[in-house]
């Protein structure tokens, strides 16, 4: 179970409650340490993940309803790796999608 977390800051590591797979295939599992490096009233608060694409960081824009996507940091309790079949449907999903796009992928996904 995930502890909820004060008011988003900039600057500062949350754990990530979902898994998010990214078009090209990236997965990263539910309990990443991501960062919050920019907010805007309009389109949200901007999370860093920790890896870089062509020397690039790999950030997104998240909707600030999607605000239960963080948790205070450590909170979040590993989990098994997601079948296969569900990566491969999920890919599926995003094969179409625009460059930079991904999924939030929940255990009971």
């Amino acid at each position: 179970m995930s502890e909820p977390i004060e008011p988003v800051k900039i600057g500062t590591t949350y754990a990530t409650t979902s898994g998010t797979l990214w078009k090209d295939g990236t997965y990263f599992p539910r309990g990443t340490a991501v960062m919050v490096v920019g907010m805007h009233l309009d389109q949200g608060f901007c999370v860093r993940f920790p890896l870089e694409v062509d020397g690039e960081p790999l950030e997104t824009w998240e909707d600030w309803s999607e605000r239960e996507f963080l948790a205070a940091e450590g909170s979040v309790a590993t989990t098994k790796p997601l079948a296969e079949n569900v990566l491969s449907e999920a890919r599926e999903v995003l094969s179409d999608a625009e460059d930079g796009c991904h999924l939030h992928l929940h255990e009971e996904d």
